[in-house]
């Protein structure tokens, strides 16, 4: 009984846990788009949904590792 579970479960629905961590990415990195056009960082870029979607995935992958227990597993 002391493993980590591999499996997010809501309501008797099982769900991967890095489904979690890519909600919590996309609202990260929704975020932190909107901070950097607020403040004019986003001139910069030069492709901005290319940058998004990388933006994504390593905000993903920056909470998948830290907080989502099993996320590599």
């Amino acid at each position: 009984m002391d493993q980590i579970p591999v499996e997010l479960s809501l309501n008797g629905v099982y769900y991967p846990p890095w489904l979690l961590a890519a909600g919590l990415g996309l609202v990260l990195a929704m975020a932190l788009t909107s901070l950097a056009n607020l403040i004019g960082l986003s001139q910069w870029v030069w492709h901005p949904p290319l940058f998004f979607t990388a933006l994504v995935v390593a905000c993903t992958l920056l909470i998948g590792s830290t907080l989502v227990p099993s996320f590599f597993a």
